[in-house]
């Protein structure tokens, strides 16, 4: 368990089924995956740096974002929200996650 979770208060966990704003200016929710945890995945230097963490959200149309990890309550934005869990088998290890995901 990585301690960080979604707004929900439901615990993150790589490969989770997730609905996320594709930008500010475009309040549309799209469905993604969580492909970026850390703690989890391997350390991504855009990812974790000065203190800050964020977590990828790979979007089903081939898009990534990465999405600010609150430091104070280690709570994921609210620009990602919680759908449901992977059961393992429909998604990559954090070692089989290409580096050029982001």
């Amino acid at each position: 368990m990585s301690g960080i979770r979604y707004d929900n208060g439901e615990d993150v966990n790589l490969g989770d089924f997730v609905s996320y704003q594709s930008s500010l200016l475009w309040w549309r929710w799209k469905p993604g995956r969580l492909s970026y945890l850390p703690g989890t995945s391997t350390i991504h230097p855009e990812m974790e740096h000065d203190g800050l963490k964020w977590v990828g959200v790979s979007g089903v149309d081939g898009t990534f974002r990465g999405v600010l990890i609150e430091p104070d309550t280690q709570r994921v934005r609210k620009g990602v929200r919680f759908v449901g869990r992977c059961d393992g088998t429909t998604y990559l290890t954090p070692d089989q996650i290409p580096e050029d995901e982001w």
